[in-house]
């Protein structure tokens, strides 16, 4: 029998979130703001102001996220002019390929893609301006996989392509969702977007196919989330799906046609989520209720979906849980308790 015991101790563990650092300089004293955040600029870039009037009253503030294969970052900040010498690629050795999403206004507020800068590290950049809201992604050259002429032809290069901001849209999602998803997803969701980067950045056939299919993967992935944290809103549709995760109705209908379509998947998603009340609750477990909570319209409604999908009522699943008996044994196909909880990893993925 499933126990209950673990399962309570392993919902209140607490969730490993990816690494985030956050530099700011509000707290600093104004006469060394520039100097402190050129400082943390320094690990990659020679920066300069405009002008002393802007060294004077600079602000500037960057919260990165560490997603285990590439690093992104958001930036509010005074513009500046940056440069990347000779001298520096000589000696810092960092091999990678930097992306920056130019944004119209404030990331916080909303603010839209309106182009992607190409920088290669390892090429001299002999002058460039940051504007004041941007995100960057920084990514190894190796993860790429991108021929060195290609990145060659790119490098200081901005990019307004249709492509291009469909990577920026894309960029800009993981930024404004990395915060509430496990450490494991973010690392996933990291691995996933060199392919996304290289496919924008030079659209070979192949490379597309792969990376549609791994933005696919996630998009799954998406939709589950949001019906498994939306199970119990009668509201909840294949058209609120689509919108919550933003793509079409259509297109969400291809991605989880292989699962029966989006209206079955919501289904069986408060059907386990059913049989895991009735488990959790045992004795004080009333049916009716479960099942208004999970928006059936009734009890035999309820009821006859549940017998449906388990291959027993949830009246006999309730009986189970309080005689101490097995519930997978209940019905022909019935599902073993700890592949439910199986079953629930996998729906997370």
């Amino acid at each position: 029998m499933l126990d209950n015991s673990l399962l309570r101790r392993a919902k209140d563990l607490p969730r490993l979130r990816p690494v985030t650092q956050v530099f700011s300089t509000e707290p600093l004293p104004k006469d060394i703001r520039f100097d402190a955040f050129r400082a943390r600029i320094n690990s990659m870039f020679e920066m300069k102001a405009f002008d002393r009037s802007e060294e004077r009253d600079f602000f500037g503030r960057i919260r990165s996220v560490h997603l285990g294969a590439l690093i992104v970052s958001t930036m509010e900040t005074t513009s500046f002019a940056f440069a990347r010498s000779r001298r520096r690629i000589l000696t810092d050795f960092i091999d990678h390929v930097l992306l920056r999403i130019d944004l119209d206004g404030p990331f916080e507020t909303g603010g839209r893609p309106i182009g992607v800068l190409v920088i290669d590290l390892g090429r001299i950049i002999d002058v460039g301006v940051t504007p004041a809201s941007n995100i960057s992604v920084v990514v190894p050259r190796r993860v790429l996989g991108l021929p060195d002429e290609a990145l060659a032809t790119l490098h200081g290069v901005r990019l307004e392509t249709p492509m291009a901001l469909i990577l920026a849209d894309h960029i800009v999602s993981v930024v404004r969702h990395v915060g509430d998803v496990d450490l494991s997803d973010a690392e996933a969701i990291g691995a996933l977007t060199p392919a996304l980067i290289a496919a924008c950045l030079k659209p070979g056939e192949d490379r597309v196919g792969r990376a549609r299919a791994d933005l696919d993967v996630v998009t799954v992935g998406r939709a589950r989330a949001f019906i498994e944290a939306n199970l119990r809103d009668p509201r909840l549709n294949p058209e609120s799906v689509a919108r919550g995760v933003g793509v079409s109705r259509a297109g969400l209908y291809r991605l989880l046609e292989p699962a029966g379509g989006v209206a079955k998947a919501i289904r069986e998603a408060r059907l386990k989520q059913a049989l895991h009340d009735i488990v959790e609750r045992g004795a004080t477990a009333r049916l009716g209720d479960i099942g208004h909570a999970l928006c059936f319209s009734s009890e035999a409604q309820f009821s006859r979906a549940f017998k449906a999908q388990f291959g027993f009522t949830p009246r006999e699943a309730r009986a189970a849980v309080v005689e101490g008996r097995n519930v997978s044994a209940l019905g022909d196909g019935a599902p073993d308790p700890d592949r439910l909880v199986f079953g629930e990893w996998l729906s997370r993925l």
